[in-house]
């Protein structure tokens, strides 16, 4: 979000520094240029080249460079405070402080059609709305934003979010390795859930604390043992060490020792990432996990796989699983202490 607000520019400062931003208009009609936001433009070429999360990043440094007392809130802090968000909202998230403004308007980033095709060259892309909140706002400043507090921006976020995506975000939050002043504690979110306004979402945040696990290793990990407790399976040993003859194997994802079934989750960036690679190409690390499991499985346990793709159809995670052993318990699973 911080470098892409350097390219961003803002027909107000170009008036200050040369007298004139009728370049800028000029950029726009001749398709060289694409308004963001009324007054800030930014290179089209560069735009189509930004990744989605990227364009919505720069969106939202277009809004707070026209209004610098733009508050964002809800999905939008997520991605300030640098948590999980369950993919690139619609809307950019901001606080209004009139319930009159309330409500949601369409993405105003445009670009002008080309004379002879009609076209802009953004229709196959994503722009991003404005979703605007009358909600309370304990604001801060964070990375050159206003935003909402980090407690209330994982309160707002809990009590709307689906259970997987919520136990993501309290996962991460709660994670001994977030930076000084970006974790929370159990006590602190139980003490800022005492201060919403019905029951109903005190008990959301219990029941997604008394899921969280601090010790979660990734998204994929922590929406997994979401629907796993959703489908009624019994809750899994979490970050099980195994050994054999010739030493260590695995600190497995998850582990049912009544089954006997190690489960692990498998996303792309194991095998693409070069900061997980270790130094080793995508081959080397695919055959070093073929001979990991093959020495779980020689232990006597069975290795059941799953990705995204498994996570968002939840019946298939349920029938692999039940195919190894795992099955639903007669009484339904119940999570930790959420004060403990």
């Amino acid at each position: 979000m911080e470098s892409n607000e350097a390219v961003l520019v803002l027909a107000s400062r170009r008036r200050v520094l040369t007298g004139d931003s009728r370049a800028l208009s000029r950029g726009y009609r001749n398709g060289t240029l694409v308004r963001v936001r009324t007054g800030v433009y930014f290179g089209k070429s560069a735009w189509l080249a930004l990744k989605p999360w990227e364009r919505y990043g720069t969106t939202m440094a277009a809004m707070a460079a026209v209004d610098p007392s733009t508050t964002f809130c809800y999905l939008t802090a997520l991605r300030i405070w640098r948590l999980p968000a369950p993919g690139v909202p619609t809307h950019v998230h901001v606080i209004t402080l009139s319930p009159h403004k309330a409500g949601k308007q369409p993405s105003s980033t445009t670009a002008a059609r080309d004379a002879k095709t009609r076209k802009t060259g953004i229709e196959h892309i994503s722009g991003y709305g404005i979703s605007r909140h009358f909600w309370r706002a304990d604001s801060v400043h964070s990375r050159g934003f206003s935003v909402t507090s980090l407690p209330q921006t994982v309160m707002d976020c809990i009590v709307r979010l689906e259970l997987p995506d919520a136990v993501a975000l309290a996962d991460a939050v709660l994670s001994p390795d977030r930076r000084p002043g970006e974790g929370l504690t159990r006590r602190q979110l139980i003490d800022a859930s005492a201060d919403l306004p019905s029951e109903a979402k005190r008990r959301r945040i219990e029941c997604v604390l008394a899921l969280a696990d601090e010790t979660s290793e990734s998204v994929g990990e922590s929406r997994s043992r979401a629907i796993i407790h959703v489908l009624g399976l019994p809750a899994p040993v979490l970050q099980r060490v195994f050994h054999d003859h010739d030493g260590f194997i695995a600190r497995t994802d998850f582990f049912w020792p009544d089954a006997g079934v190690i489960g692990e989750f498998d996303g792309d960036a194991k095998y693409l990432d070069e900061s997980l690679l270790s130094g080793r190409t995508t081959q080397e690390a695919i055959l070093a996990e073929k001979k990991r499991e093959d020495r779980l499985r020689a232990l006597g346990y069975k290795v059941v796989r799953w990705d995204w793709k498994t996570l968002a159809t939840p019946d298939l995670l349920r029938q692999r699983l039940a195919a190894a052993g795992v099955v639903p318990q007669k009484t339904p699973p119940r999570g930790r202490d959420p004060r403990a």
